[in-house]
């Protein structure tokens, strides 16, 4: 139950903010302007000048599109829609902590530190990769992909059960633990002046849990269990509209939590973070991020007794088309 004190002081600072940003923004809520998506010049509006100054027919030689600095949208999937995409992946420079219990079919089991009893590693880097759909410049469309993997061995320092399996003092083992994660969510923005964006956000976490713990001596055991864990929460993004030429950047600040206790078992994340996506294309940006997240499983469902987190700074690389 480490994670609820942090989440409280998370939500309360992003709550803040939003209402300090709300405060000063208040009398901007001009949508219509948020997105200047293209300056269309069209050599058949300067033609037409030249003729009506000059007396001689100008002849329409096609439009060309130059992409406004720091303002360009990315809308090669549907331009009239406004649809986008985005393709990325992190690496998710983390950090293990807290107890895991697994039970045995007959309830035998005990809480069994990950780093210290299981001899896990506390510091790994794990990759995720993820792609998100944005609509109607309202809704956006997330599926991420969270393969995280620890593989560890040492001599367990007391007397441990897991799942069945007895562990004594000084035992030599080694300990192979998988967290795959497939994230299904949905994100809904309310603009609040030019440029500010908030609203709720729903997740589906499917995440199949599987842990193998083995002596040196030959005993194992392997554990696996699939669970469906939904979430609800809050995001909040800022997106300077006049930062002179620094503008070209793109730069931007965001925020997220979700939690949600169902079916006796509690998922709570939280990720703050800022980044840029400066255009290498008419139609392409490359966007870079650095962030700080935290993800905590506490409860229990069916054997699975987690009370832990995976936490640390992340990168994030994506193409925004």
């Amino acid at each position: 139950m480490v994670a609820r004190g942090t989440m409280r002081i998370v939500c309360a600072v992003i709550s803040l903010a939003l209402l300090m940003i709300a405060a000063s923004q208040a009398g901007a809520w001009d949508q219509q302007y948020r997105f200047p998506i293209k300056v269309r010049v069209s050599d058949t509006d300067v033609s037409d000048t030249r003729t009506r100054s000059a007396g001689i027919a100008g002849r329409d030689t096609g439009p060309e599109w130059d992409v406004a600095a720091g303002q360009a949208k990315r809308e090669i999937l549907c331009p009239k829609r406004g649809f986008t995409l985005d393709l990325g992946m992190r690496p998710f420079f983390s950090n293990l902590s807290g107890p895991v219990k697994v039970a045995s079919k007959a309830g035998e089991g005990t809480y069994l530190s990950l780093v210290g009893h299981l001899r896990l590693p506390a510091d790994r880097t794990l990759w995720e990769f993820y792609s998100h759909v944005r609509m109607w410049d309202k809704i956006t469309g997330r599926l991420e992909y969270l393969p995280w993997i620890w593989t560890g061995g040492g001599h367990t320092p007391g007397d441990g059960n897991f799942g069945g399996l007895l562990l004594k003092k000084d035992d030599s083992i080694s300990t192979d633990l998988s967290i795959t994660s497939i994230v299904v969510g949905a994100d809904y923005d309310v603009s609040f002046g030019r440029d500010l964006l908030f609203g709720p956000n729903a997740d589906l976490w499917v995440i199949k849990w599987s842990e193998r713990v083995a002596k040196t001596a030959g005993e194992s055991l392997d554990f696996t269990q699939t669970i469906l864990q939904p979430t609800i929460g809050a995001h909040i993004r800022y997106e300077p509209a006049n930062t002179g030429y620094f503008s070209w950047f793109k730069p931007y600040m965001e925020g997220r939590f979700s939690w949600m206790s169902f079916a006796g078992l509690g998922l709570s994340t939280w990720d703050v973070a800022a980044g840029v996506a400066p255009p290498v294309s008419r139609n392409v940006d490359a966007g870079i991020k650095i962030g700080y997240k935290q993800w905590k499983l506490d409860g229990n469902r069916g054997r699975l007794y987690p009370d832990m987190g995976v936490e640390g700074v992340y990168l994030d690389f994506s193409l925004l088309f």
